[in-house]
């Protein structure tokens, strides 16, 4: 390490002091000091039986040799014996034996392998300490790995730290088993939602997202999306793309951060997830081991940091819309917004969300959006180098739902580093352990990546009471769970159909997810669209309560998604109602021939009969339209009735609630009857048989109604509609009469069965 003067030369053209709050330290920045450190060694995963052979030195060739049973030094020679010229044995403790071969090194291992006494046989390696990367500031970094104490940089130099040993992510051990594995890991896009970061940063800029659909500089919005030039994000806080603000300092000769805009924080949290592991300066960024690629959307600014809940949502729908993964949002506010949590909701990302700087309890007055309660977001507080919540730590045993480090953390800042403290500096702690995650499935979705990092926790005692998962991330085991996680590669499945109410042409929509993500969001526009249209759910038209509501006929398009991300879109055709209702009757006229009864139905299988009227005379449909016309029926179960005193043409209308009319006439005329007759003037019957009578009236046509009488009804009886039921033992006589005075006489004589 360099001597203090030379140090305190370095610092004063190459550190910069900025004064905090009065309730946290003066931190510092500090660039390009050199520490000297063991460097990490990250073990290729051997092939092969229990080992690889490649990289290794096949004039000097060792083998470890594992036994089933301890065998002696006979059983040794005799295992050996085959290849004696090639095989020394240069170790033999117990059931363990190290072997040096000289030729025939892969014989020798096929038959070791084989061989019924062999347990394993690998090839041996050489190891090196695992500690930290080679970056100048890896020993302040102890939320990768604690050893029991940290370095801490201030003006005056550096000093170490004393902390509780293992209180870290254990990041070392995530990445030398994802360095082991042989999967293919995918690109991992984390948006920013903060200040601006520096995208110019060496220790930052190969994990810079780009938007390679558009080109820079040409002043047009080549992809289409409403953002004009926009390279690495987008500056909501200023509305243009310029996502970070620069001020040049002679003293240091740095680009540093522009008071005005202030890009420190986002820059800060950024390096936290990003800064690139290994090349000898700055830190390690925990997700700097995968293609981690940062989207820089800023909504904060100015010397406080301050932005808008409107900023925000926008910025959430961009990264939703440009496909991000992660939103790592460290800022908060005391105000509940709906529309916050609504745009949260909808978004097929992982959220990631400070709890708060405060000390206070989040149960009782709450920061949003960390305390939504939602299944794709995770509210982190902050906790110190032993494992403890500092002074300044929200909690909440309901609504803050794990720690992570935030004390004294060391990471980039706008052209150069810095120590910053606070649950802005966790949540990206945990971003960055999500990213590892996602890194291996493109169809990894929130809530599994959630519940992985919550199962996995490091436990931490001392946060018991304080919050709902008292722990950590262990980015080693969360790495080794994600293996067991359920995948989710089945698109949702949109059913439709189309109901009239009223006057409403309505579509109910039904979505069903099969894969088990859940359903993320559903969306429609009128016509035949393409799935892009929808901009990842961003686009097109909220469908409340599960109907959509259209005034016409026509094609429209539904779309929905689920939180892996999988869309699906159906093209719709709604066909109106153009059936008019159909309309039947029947009458009847009274005994006294006062009244004339009609009975009427109406039925209209689609969108539903609007009114039913009748006029007097042969009316047209629009005799019906002026308000008040005609006398209005009332329907039940789609029938009705009406009475009128006289003969005549009756004129029936029916409107639906698409508009469609039938008119339908009713000549009512009272036709008197001139003879009734029965079949048969007598019959026999026994007690207990049914015989209907059938009575024929002339003229065909009659409106008189017959009615029927018995003489004796303790004999026989007989309804309206000419049905006998004998009863005892005896003679009756049935009359059939007519209004007009005709009638006719059936003798029944009942006897007794058998």
């Amino acid at each position: 390490m360099a001597n203090l003067k030379l140090y305190n030369k370095r610092l004063e053209y190459f550190m910069v002091i900025r004064k905090k709050n009065t309730r946290d330290n003066i931190m510092s920045i500090v660039s390009m000091l050199s520490v000297i450190i063991i460097a990490l060694v990250l073990l290729s995963e051997y092939k092969g039986y229990y080992g690889s052979l490649d990289n290794i030195d096949y004039e000097n060739i060792e083998l470890i040799v594992l036994f089933h049973e301890i065998p002696d030094e006979e059983d040794l020679h005799i295992l050996f014996d085959a290849y004696e010229d090639s095989i020394n044995i240069v170790k033999h403790l117990e059931d363990f034996a190290l072997i040096s071969v000289s030729d025939n090194y892969r014989d020798i291992i096929e038959y070791l392998d084989r061989h019924p006494m062999v347990k394993a046989v690998e090839a041996n390696a050489s190891i090196q300490l695992m500690q930290n990367t080679n970056d100048t500031y890896s020993s302040s970094q102890w939320a990768i790995h604690n050893p029991g104490y940290y370095s801490m940089y201030t003006a005056n130099g550096i000093r170490e730290v004393p902390s509780i040993q293992d209180i870290d992510m254990d990041v070392p051990e995530a990445w030398m088993l994802m360095n082991q594995e042989a999967t293919k890991r995918r690109q991992v896009v984390v948006a920013i939602i903060d200040t601006g970061v520096d995208y110019t940063h060496p220790d930052l800029e190969e994990h810079i997202w780009v938007n390679t659909n558009e080109i820079q500089g040409d002043g047009i919005d080549n992809d289409m999306n409403g953002y004009v030039d926009d390279i690495f994000g987008w500056d909501f806080y200023n509305d243009d793309s310029s996502v970070c603000h620069y001020k040049y300092d002679t003293s240091t000769k740095l680009n540093l951060s522009l008071p005005e805009d202030n890009d420190d924080h986002g820059t800060h949290i950024a390096g936290i997830m990003g800064s690139i592991a290994g090349n000898g300066i700055g830190i390690a960024g925990i997700a700097s081991n995968i293609d981690i690629k940062l989207m820089i959307l800023k909504i904060n600014g100015g010397p406080e940091g301050t932005g808008s809940i409107s900023d925000a949502i926008l910025a959430i729908k961009y990264a939703t819309r440009m496909g991000a993964d992660i939103c790592n949002i460290s800022w908060g506010t005391t105000q509940y917004s709906p529309l916050l949590k609504e745009t949260i909701k909808e978004s097929d990302m992982l959220f990631v969300t400070a709890a708060g700087n405060l000390g206070r309890d989040n149960d009782n007055k709450a920061i949003y959006p960390a305390s939504f309660m939602l299944d794709n977001l995770i509210s982190v507080t902050f906790i110190d180098a032993d494992g403890k919540l500092t002074r300044l730590s929200n909690f909440g045993r309901n609504t803050v739902e794990i720690a992570a480090p935030g004390m004294d953390i060391m990471s980039t800042v706008v052209g150069s580093y810095q120590t910053l403290s606070g649950s802005s500096m966790a949540a990206p702690h945990v971003s960055a352990v999500a990213s590892l995650l996602y890194s291996y499935d493109k169809n990894l979705y929130p809530l599994a990546a959630k519940n992985i990092i919550i199962k996995t926790l490091k436990p931490m005692p001392e946060l018991k009471d304080s919050i709902l998962y008292p722990g950590i991330p262990n980015a080693y085991r969360a790495v080794q769970e994600i293996n067991k996680v359920k995948q989710d590669f089945i698109s949702p499945t949109i059913n439709l159909e189309t109901i009239y109410e009223n006057e409403n042409l309505m579509i109910p929509v039904n979505v069903v997810d099969k894969g088990g993500s859940g359903i993320r969001v559903i969306r429609w526009l009128s016509g035949r669209r393409d799935i892009t249209d929808f901009n990842r759910g961003t686009t097109g038209l909220v469908i409340e309560n599960n109907i959509i509501n259209v005034s016409k006929a026509g094609e429209y398009t539904i779309y929905a998604s689920d939180y892996s991300g999988n869309e699906s879109i159906r093209v719709y055709e709604v066909v109106d109602d153009i059936t008019a209702p159909r309309i039947s009757f029947t009458y009847s006229v009274s005994e006294d021939y006062k009244a004339r009864n009609v009975s009427i139905r109406v039925v209209d299988t689609q969108s539903g009969i609007r009114r039913v009227k009748y006029l007097p005379g042969n009316k047209k449909a629009s005799d019906f339209l002026p308000a008040g016309s005609g006398t209005e029926l009332v329907l039940k179960a789609g029938k009705s009735s009406f009475s009128v005193k006289n003969d005549g043409v009756y004129t029936l209308y029916a409107i639906d609630n698409r508009g469609n009319q039938s008119v339908k006439q009713i000549d009512i005329q009272t036709i008197l009857s001139e003879e009734i007759k029965f079949t048969r003037t007598s019959k026999t019957m026994t007690v207990g048989e049914e015989y209907n009578l059938r009575a024929f009236v002339k003229p065909i046509g009659t409106t008189d109604i017959v009615s029927y009488t018995s003489s004796d009804e303790s004999v026989a009886s007989i309804n309206n509609k000419g049905k006998i039921t004998a009863l005892k033992n005896g003679t009756t006589n049935i009359t059939a009469r007519t209004n007009s005075g005709h009638k006719v006489v059936c003798r029944i004589v009942v006897v007794k069965r058998g």
